[in-house]
């Protein structure tokens, strides 16, 4: 299958270099793939944030993804996302059908799925109040500390909290696509090719909740256990990576 092309999407308050260890583990287990890691909105070098956090939505995002080329092709995808990427890679294989061979993630933060009185949904809806009145610096720490532990965001270097804090606004608008999406759980049982959904044991209750739901409704899901945090593909890469190429391995074989 090595007309297959990955395309990697990675978390909120990141970029596509998060994929680079990926990238090179998967070089030395098949020197033949490709894998194209792409920047989103308001990350690294992808377009700017040109909406209300309030009114962005997963469609502004494929439209971006649509304009700069990477899907108007019709070659056949993997799709490998982590987090708001994860989330946005199931929505792909919702819209894209039978041209997904297979979806990898970490943690898909598909918030719409959790029900209206679910604790989770609660927790969650909280945090992203809490941003949407903050400061960007607070909102800022408030999202970091959450997705990792509290005094994380204090800690950091300087120079880490300037980016972060001037790509807040899109970690916010990241939220309400997330939120917002006009999808049920029940919606999900349309994604008919292999999901390989990783979830940390160690992560927040939103996350987990999100993770078990899915691998409810998913036909075709293997869910796997990491013994780590939500944050584990750039905090833990050698306890995800592994599990990432076997699943490469395994979707990109001739006997499928």
């Amino acid at each position: 299958m090595n007309d297959v092309r990955i395309l990697a999407l990675h978390s909120s308050q990141s970029h596509s270099g998060q994929w680079r260890s990926v990238q090179q583990a998967l070089h030395a287990a098949n020197p033949d793939a490709r894998l194209q890691a792409v920047d989103l909105i308001g990350y690294g070098q992808g377009p700017a944030l040109m909406k209300m956090p309030q009114e962005f939505r997963f469609d502004d995002e494929i439209q971006a993804l649509e304009s700069d080329g990477t899907l108007t092709d019709d070659q056949p995808l993997i799709l490998l996302g982590h987090s708001y990427g994860g989330a946005l890679a199931l929505r792909l294989a919702r819209q894209l059908g039978a041209r997904v061979q297979g979806v990898i993630l970490y943690e898909p933060v598909a918030f719409h799925v959790l029900p209206a009185d679910e604790p989770a949904r609660h927790e969650i809806v909280a945090v992203a109040q809490k941003m949407d009145a903050y400061s960007d610096t607070e909102a800022t720490e408030a999202f970091v500390d959450y997705w990792n532990h509290p005094g994380f965001f204090a800690r950091l270097p300087g120079r880490v909290k300037s980016m972060m804090i001037a790509q807040q606004r899109k970690v916010q608008a990241d939220f309400h696509a997330l939120l917002d999406e006009p999808a049920s759980l029940a919606d999900y049982q349309t994604v008919s090719c292999p999901v390989y959904l990783l979830h940390g044991s160690k992560s927040p209750l939103s996350s987990r909740t999100v993770a078990s739901l899915l691998a409810s409704v998913l036909p075709k899901c293997q869910s796997i256990t990491v013994d780590a945090g939500h944050m584990a593909p750039l905090t833990d890469p050698s306890l995800v990576n592994p599990h990432i190429i076997a699943a490469l391995e395994q979707l990109l074989s001739p006997r499928r």
